[in-house]
């Protein structure tokens, strides 16, 4: 996505350069003739030009109107996954029940909670959060120039700790630490989504999600990932019977409410799941796409023709102007209607997920946390 205040001459160039130089080309060639050569016959009314004019204005104003609400939609849709992420997270942290710990004489032990906040939230008193909490920035919010927040020291990935499987002996990923309190299953099921958003990325681009999940999951589930062909639905159906698993071995008088209440936003992510691949494998229709750009490319090398009478030598000069007007506009309606190409007018879903992660693992209580996505070159992927 592009986020900063100026285009990139460089991206302007790739959309409109070589189009705009065939018609002044064309402009010049036709300027020449008819002041040189003293063709008149190059010359036509200027009232057919003025109205096909008028009428391309409009047709390429409703085929960018529809390309922006497929990229504002799949904007919004990924809006609602940073949401459900987190309420998916919240659900797990507080709806799955904590393992209790025993003292020394026996009696039951409340353990702590996962992250400061959380602690804060089970304890009646207790010190005030430290300064400090609020200074964390996570990517969700950023200034007008794309660029976010982030104050806290930079520890390099291949920094940070692994957690051992206990069953398998083999690292995990990037898990920093166990907090007492949370649960394997818990902890397994957080990861999971953020191993979901990030194998939805690369499942609508095309990618191979596996590189970018393998830190969030067992090696035994990677394996069995490897053999589906839709991996974040997999990952979906792999969460829910996760949780009914769990479910299944405590006795909560609740647990009905807090399962379906949970299945209900896994729901709510497949809801979202279906929803970009409908945008993704659903282009525009195609006479919405080849119509407009042949009348720009008639309408241009019309243009000098219904000009060149009143302008002569400076008729290249105004079909350069109006021919980057006009190819600009195609371009950039073409651009943006394909939201998930991995393109400069794409939805920043790379940055998204790093969002999505940094806020599911400070919900565990992690302090090394990577930072966000910041943009480059005034891009945002």
């Amino acid at each position: 996505m592009i986020v900063g205040r100026m285009l990139s001459w460089r991206i302007i160039l790739r959309y409109t350069g070589r189009p705009v130089v065939v018609h002044i080309v064309i402009a010049l060639a036709i300027s020449l003739g008819y002041e040189v050569l003293d063709a008149k016959w190059l010359s036509v009314p200027a009232l057919p030009v003025t109205l096909l004019a008028a009428a391309l204005g409009v047709l390429l104003g409703f085929r960018n109107n529809s390309a922006y609400e497929r990229w504002w939609e799949a904007r919004t849709i990924w809006g609602g996954l940073v949401n459900a992420s987190r309420t998916l997270a919240r659900q797990v942290l507080t709806f799955l029940p904590a393992p209790r710990a025993q003292r020394s004489d026996g009696t039951p032990e409340t353990p702590s909670a996962a992250s400061r906040l959380v602690q804060m939230a089970v304890q009646p008193e207790g010190p005030a959060l430290a300064p400090a909490w609020s200074k964390v920035g996570d990517g969700a919010v950023r200034d007008q120039f794309g660029h976010a927040r982030d104050l806290r020291e930079k520890v390099p990935r291949a920094h940070l700790a692994t957690f051992i499987h206990p069953a398998e002996e083999t690292p995990r990923g990037i898990i920093t630490g166990i907090h007492e309190g949370i649960t394997e299953d818990a902890r397994e099921l957080v990861y999971a989504q953020v191993g979901f958003v990030n194998a939805l990325r690369c499942h609508l681009r095309r990618q191979d999600p596996f590189p970018e999940i393998t830190p969030f999951f067992r090696p035994s589930v990677l394996e069995a990932l490897r053999d589906e062909q839709n991996v974040p639905a997999a990952i979906l159906l792999w969460m829910g019977v996760r949780m009914r698993r769990v479910y299944s071995d405590i006795e909560h008088p609740e647990k009905v409410y807090m399962r379906v209440s949970m299945d209900e936003t896994l729901t709510e992510l497949t809801n979202y799941l279906g929803a970009c691949e409908r945008i993704k494998n659903t282009p525009l229709p195609r006479q919405y796409d080849i119509l407009p750009h042949a009348m720009v490319r008639a309408y241009l090398t019309m243009l000098p023709l219904g000009v060149v009478a009143d302008l002569g030598v400076l008729t290249p000069l105004v079909t350069a102007i109006i021919a980057f007007l006009f190819i600009a506009l195609d371009a950039v309606g073409r651009d943006v209607e394909n939201p998930f190409e991995d393109a400069v007018s794409d939805t920043p879903m790379t940055a998204l997920c790093r969002t999505i992660e940094i806020n599911l693992r400070q919900m565990l209580g992690e302090a090394e946390l990577p930072p966000p996505i910041q943009p480059k070159d005034g891009l945002l992927y």
